[in-house]
């Protein structure tokens, strides 16, 4: 598909994005209110139902989304399939913007979550010791509206169905397509998300992927500059939030370091499994420090632009008796 097409593509789910929201916050389905019929929430009771579903939703989780895209920039494109380090920037760089946009969306719309979505009935089947894992991963907190499982792993799985060297293209956009009817299903099922919340965000979601594609398909450095907008937006958008801003800080320190880093090195080497998982592992200790931590806004911007760029330069730092040619 070429540049012409892509941002027709981009235009359209625009268009039927902002029918979708034009819709959840008209007079009859407004965000205060969509409790109706048709957005029951399906919250099955079985707790095996449940357990399955949270497993699943793992997949749509920003800490996997992360470790996928990472190690696609990292690894040799032997094992990843990637064609360069361009198209594994790509992907990178799509996934610090989709954060960025779930976190801008989500405070702009402050979409409430449906009724008991933040608690759960432990299966007494289930070992004590594993009862907090249980409840983490099959409740929801904070705003629904739309749902970050289905934006991010729309983004991101398209994404990577489309710069993958693996197999037929149509499988793999098959494959990337189950995922994500998976992942978004799983919200629903554990009853954390409405269905309008789920399809809103898989058109948002596209959208992002679209609107990369057509900017930066082939140039790194413009997704990350997408990024920047987006994490730029969410922050602002979170200030009424202290206690959630950072989070949206840590996107946008991200995408700036990531930039940075790019544009400084352009990196067309790619490392080998191991030298991934050893550059990897303190990156990857950073960015759960920084987590767990929760440090103030101006911190977190920092401290993620340091591991993003760090993530970004591990190729040439570790290969730094080479000389890399910039790519067009």
């Amino acid at each position: 598909m070429n540049r012409r097409n892509w941002a027709a593509v981009a235009a359209s789910t625009a268009v039927v994005l902002l029918l979708a929201v034009l819709s959840v916050l008209g007079p009859d389905i407004s965000l205060a209110d969509r409790s109706t019929e048709y957005f029951e929430p399906l919250s099955p009771q079985a707790g095996i139902v449940l357990l399955v579903a949270g497993i699943v939703t793992q997949f749509g989780d920003p800490w996997f989304l992360l470790l996928v895209a990472a190690f696609i920039y990292l690894a040799e494109s032997e094992r990843t399939g990637v064609r360069d380090s361009r198209d594994g920037a790509f992907v990178l760089g799509v996934t610090f913007a989709a954060f960025s946009f779930i976190d801008l969306l989500k405070n702009v719309f402050v979409g409430p979550r449906p009724p008991g979505a933040g608690t759960v009935e432990i299966p007494m089947w289930l070992p004590t010791a594993l009862g907090g894992v249980f409840q983490s991963i099959t409740t929801g907190s904070g705003y629904a509206f739309p749902s970050g499982h289905a934006l991010g792993t729309t983004a991101v799985f398209a994404a990577i169905a489309y710069k993958l060297d693996l197999g037929e293209r149509r499988v793999r956009w098959a494959v990337a397509g189950l995922g994500v009817v998976l992942v978004a299903g799983s919200r629903v099922v554990l009853g954390v998300h409405f269905l309008v919340d789920i399809l809103v965000g898989c058109v948002a979601g596209l959208c992002l992927f679209a609107v990369a594609t057509t900017v930066g398909s082939r140039r790194p450095s413009r997704v990350f500059a997408l990024g920047v907008g987006l994490g730029v937006l969410a922050v602002l958008a979170s200030m009424g939030s202290p206690e959630v801003v950072w989070k949206a800080g840590q996107w946008l320190g991200a995408s700036l370091g990531a930039g940075v880093a790019w544009h400084r090195l352009r990196p067309t080497s790619m490392l080998t499994f191991q030298e991934a998982v050893v550059a990897g592992v303190p990156i990857a200790v950073a960015w759960i420090t920084i987590y767990l931590t929760s440090p103030p806004l101006v911190v977190t911007v920092l401290a993620t632009a340091v591991a993003a760029g760090v993530t970004v330069a591990a190729p040439t730092l570790i290969n730094s008796g080479s000389t890399f040619p910039r790519p067009i």
